[in-house]
């Protein structure tokens, strides 16, 4: 099989390419200033999520509190490569290495998109388990199947893209973007093959996932609510009088675990309609803009830009959502900052104190 040299399709993809026309120079603008905008929130946000996980007592003990706690780490590296892709525009590579700009940045960037997403996937899975067999969950829904699962997920994920690894000839970054030389039958794969089944992948396959779970977990909590109704009322004559609590402890405990149900499923929820609104325009264009007629390169690469950011919203903007959704995950990073704030002023405190010794 003879070689021929190729701009690589796999490094553009992903990558918004600069466009020199005049017509779209305004586009170009609107799409810096936006993609400054999502990747500066999303990593501050990242930071505080996971800075919420890993101080909150609630989230580490539970199975799901880790998986928002991996879901928020896989999504500050995305947003990196993203924003490290993003400055090609510019023409700027931010690894000296052309193999770590134009391979294995990419190698890396589709498999934490792939990890957080399944991760999101195995958090609908676990909250759906939890109401479906709350005595079976407990042995199912733990932090050692956790890391389990996600060994299995990065063994999968990176078998699947370990085709970014396979060594190229004349590897090049000019102009804002990478080329080299490859096989006719891996560039038909790169075309042809590669973007339909990582829509599938990527895409598809945890859409339906997720909304089955939600959907039935949604009807779990309502008949959960039947029989809790039912179970707390007794039949009168005349009225149904509530039946006192028998132990008040208990009674502390369960809407204790009510109310952090309630903010894991309200997050769960806030990321499910996040992904499926962000994600789905952005692989279903790339799946369908060749077969599209009269579609020019510039604009191509404009729509490509545009979604490209819009997508990476997903990836930085489930902190904000959290705090919108859930109470209990907003009261607990309030009193997080003022407990910041009030050891912020202690230490200033003692340290103008030393110095009025001195």
């Amino acid at each position: 099989m003879t070689s021929d040299p190729i701009t690589s399709n796999f490094t553009t993809d992903d990558t918004p390419v600069v466009v020199t026309t005049s017509p779209l120079q305004l586009g170009i603008l609107i799409t810096t200033v936006s993609a400054c905008f999502a990747y500066g929130l999303g990593f501050v946000g990242n930071v505080l999520s996971l800075i919420v996980f890993c101080t909150q007592d609630e989230f580490r003990k539970i199975s799901t509190g880790l998986l928002f706690m991996l879901i928020t780490i896989s999504n500050f590296i995305h947003l990196w490569t993203l924003a490290s892709d993003y400055l090609t525009v510019y023409n700027y590579a931010l690894y000296p290495n052309n193999y770590m700009q134009c391979r294995y940045s990419y190698y890396i960037q589709n498999i934490s998109r792939a990890m957080s997403t399944y991760w999101m996937v195995t958090v609908a899975l676990d909250r759906l388990i939890r109401t479906e067999y709350p005595m079976r969950s407990k042995k199912i829904c733990t932090k050692h199947n956790v890391i389990i699962i996600s060994i299995i997920y990065f063994i999968i994920f990176a078998a699947f893209w370990s085709f970014y690894l396979i060594p190229v000839g004349n590897l090049r970054f000019i102009s804002g973007s990478c080329s080299f030389t490859q096989s006719q039958s891996l560039a038909y794969f790169s075309n042809t093959v590669y973007l339909p089944m990582r829509a599938v992948l990527v895409c598809l396959i945890p859409v339906m996932l997720m909304i089955s779970a939600n959907i039935r977990m949604i009807l779990n909590i309502r008949q959960s609510r039947r029989r809790v109704t039912n179970a707390t009322t007794v039949p009168s004559s005349d009225m149904n009088m509530p039946v006192p609590n028998i132990s008040s402890s208990t009674g502390t405990h369960t809407r204790r675990m009510s109310a952090l149900d309630r903010m894991l499923f309200y997050m769960m929820l806030a990321n499910a309609i996040t992904f499926i609104t962000t994600q789905v325009p952005y692989h279903l264009f790339l799946c369908v803009k060749g077969s599209v007629k009269g579609l020019d390169s510039n604009t191509s690469t404009f729509i490509r830009a545009v979604l490209l950011i819009w997508s990476s919203v997903y990836f930085g903007i489930a902190f904000y959502f959290y705090c919108l959704a859930s109470p209990l995950f907003r009261q607990k990073f309030i009193k997080m900052l003022k407990k910041a704030i009030c050891l912020q002023r202690i230490s200033e405190s003692i340290t103008n104190r030393s110095k009025s010794i001195r």
